[in-house]
């Protein structure tokens, strides 16, 4: 009995110590990349003790902001930090490029749009697919609240749509994983955002003027809308550094690339 209660006393101290001893990380912020680092983490987890949690997304301010308090580990954003946030001092770490892309999850008869076609339809001049080639179909538009990463992106980099002002009608998802539940839940909806996400969440994806959104269009530079994906840190020490490194070794660019991202060079 002795021998046992003893037995007893030494599991627990060594279960006691494999929780004290056990670290984790928090990767917060940006939808935008969320299915990525949880991709990355995913695999890192499976061939080390060590937790990388890679919670719903706060977007890149959010990240950015929580990252200044300490109250996560490492931030994950789609854009550069802006002059206000600079002075957090904080570094910024590029990993991935992943396009922007338009989808649906409907088939609604054609596969490519143009930049004006695009303009149209979310300034409210087009409201059926048919008008643009495809199946008699009413098109409900979804969008983003002014000053998110895609939509600032598109806005730099679609011709025309800098100039383009959302109807009433319009539906605005305000995270990305919204954006995806309302495409998905409307026929013939179109909607904007990462093709890692759309592609994860097997929406079907739309060519731009007839140039495919791909990585390899990104990296030649002839598809040109798409986010820069980046992590922002203070110091990396312990597992937020053995988390990075993952990220940029061969095995993590493998992820970046079967996660239809680009790697950023």
């Amino acid at each position: 009995m002795k021998k046992f209660l003893i037995f007893l006393i030494i599991l627990s101290l060594l279960f006691i110590n494999s929780l004290i001893s056990a670290e984790k990380i928090v990767v917060g912020g940006t939808g935008a990349c969320q299915d990525l680092v949880r991709a990355l983490a995913k695999v890192f987890m499976s061939e080390n003790s060590e937790t990388v949690e890679v919670p719903d997304s706060i977007g890149s301010s959010g990240g950015i902001k929580a990252m200044a308090k300490d109250a996560i580990d490492i931030g994950r954003v789609a854009r550069e930090l802006k002059d206000s946030e600079k002075n957090y001092n904080l570094k910024y770490k590029e990993f991935a490029l992943s396009p922007i892309v338009f989808g649906t999850n409907t088939d609604v008869g054609i596969t490519n749009l143009s930049s004006s076609d695009i303009c149209k339809i979310y300034s409210g001049e087009i409201t059926n697919w048919k008008e643009v080639g495809g199946k008699d179909l009413k098109i409900y538009v979804i969008g983003r609240e002014k000053g998110d990463s895609s939509l600032s992106e598109i806005e730099k980099s679609l011709k025309g749509f800098d100039k383009v002002k959302f109807p009433e009608s319009i539906i605005i998802a305000l995270k990305d994983q919204e954006m995806i539940d309302k495409i998905k839940g409307k026929e013939g909806s179109i909607g904007f955002g990462t093709l890692s996400n759309f592609k994860s969440s097997r929406l079907r994806t739309f060519s731009i003027d007839n140039v495919a959104p791909n990585t390899g269009n990104v990296q030649k530079k002839r598809y040109k809308i798409y986010s820069t994906f980046a992590f922002v840190y203070k110091d990396l020490s312990g597992l937020s550094k053995k988390f990075i490194d993952f990220v940029f070794s061969n095995k993590g660019k493998k992820i970046i690339n079967d996660n239809y991202c680009g790697i950023v060079k």
